[in-house]
């Protein structure tokens, strides 16, 4: 396990009660946006017409979702302590720009995974920094995307090794449940709410070491 992946581990582990708190309410929230606006939007309840819905929906609402959370790893890395409603509402406002970014990076990565899946693995690694700079450096989706490339450039490595460690622990887990057969919906559910939560704390970390390096950089050229 690399250094960087046990200080995300330990920053999850220390914020548990407040990150899990968002993660749970937020998504509660949104579930019952979806229970909400199906009625007004499908006129019949077919679990095809359903689940084309929901993932619409998740396309929508997904950038706030993140964008919140990435407003609060941030105030807990900085010791500010803004109230989750706060996160919350700084992901509503920056939610054009963060629903751009993730369709245009999306769209990236999966061309690049139809292209014999390494390229968009490849891809992710250049462009994981895309959100970080949209929401906490209030740059442009375009200009995001630009820059995460140029930023992780020769690191792709690094964030592709943590990926794939957590990816390890993620199946062991549900293998695992799966051998006690403890399967359940809501626990599969939440296991991979966990899961993405450890993710964005650990590509949160290294957008944290790689603006570090680009600010010493700008000052050994001053």
């Amino acid at each position: 396990m690399t250094q960087t992946l046990k200080e995300s581990l330990f920053f999850f582990k220390r914020n548990i009660a407040k990150l899990l708190l968002y993660i749970i309410s937020v998504s509660l929230l949104l579930i019952l946006l979806i229970k909400l606006l199906m009625p007004l939007f499908i006129k019949e309840l077919t679990p095809e017409n359903i689940e084309q819905f929901a993932q619409i929906v998740n396309l929508i609402i997904k950038p706030v979702y993140t964008g919140g959370f990435i407003a609060l790893l941030y105030s807990l890395a900085h010791g500010t302590e803004k109230s989750i409603v706060n996160c919350f509402i700084a992901g509503v406002l920056r939610w054009p720009q963060m629903l751009l970014a993730n369709i245009i990076t999306s769209l990236m990565i999966f061309a690049g995974l139809m292209m014999f899946i390494i390229p968009g693995i490849w891809l992710f690694s250049r462009l994981f920094l895309v959100p970080y700079l949209v929401m906490l450096d209030n740059q442009s989706p375009f200009n995001a995307i630009i820059s995460s490339y140029k930023m992780t450039e020769a690191y792709s490595f690094k964030i592709l090794n943590d990926v794939a460690i957590l990816f390890l622990i993620l199946i062991g887990v549900v293998v695992v449940f799966s051998i006690l057969q403890i399967v359940h919906l809501m626990l599969i559910l939440f296991i991979l709410l966990l899961f993405q939560g450890v993710l964005q704390v650990v590509c949160y970390r290294h957008y944290e070491i790689l603006k570090d390096n680009k600010g010493r950089e700008i000052a050994e050229q001053e």
